[in-house]
């Protein structure tokens, strides 16, 4: 091959590589009402909280906020129709998900 050749075949090959190091757009913002439906429950329900895990849910069930409400915690009453409210136990599984 050619000098030429070689070189216009490297670049073809980096152009290539680099064409897959493109960063994708990020996730779109969940828009709301809350949908807490059976497969997100079998999906959480009974499992230990981790943080990352609420966004997960968050986007599971369309919700633009979420909230970990623990025994105790004292909560607004308000009802908020793109919140998830997350009730976890002392032991911080999962015991339920709600709207509001």
């Amino acid at each position: 091959m050619t000098t030429v050749a070689t070189y216009g075949l490297t670049a073809a090959a980096m152009i290539a590589a680099l064409a897959g190091c493109a960063t994708t757009p990020p996730p779109r913002e969940p828009a709301g009402p809350c949908r807490v439906d059976e497969a997100v429950r079998m999906r959480y329900v009974g499992t230990r909280f981790r943080l990352p895990m609420r966004d997960e849910m968050r986007y599971a069930t369309d919700s633009r906020i979420a909230r970990v409400i623990r025994p105790g915690d004292i909560t607004t009453q308000d009802f908020r129709e793109d919140r998830l409210n997350i009730l976890v136990d002392d032991a911080r599984r999962v015991e339920g998900l709600r709207c509001g």
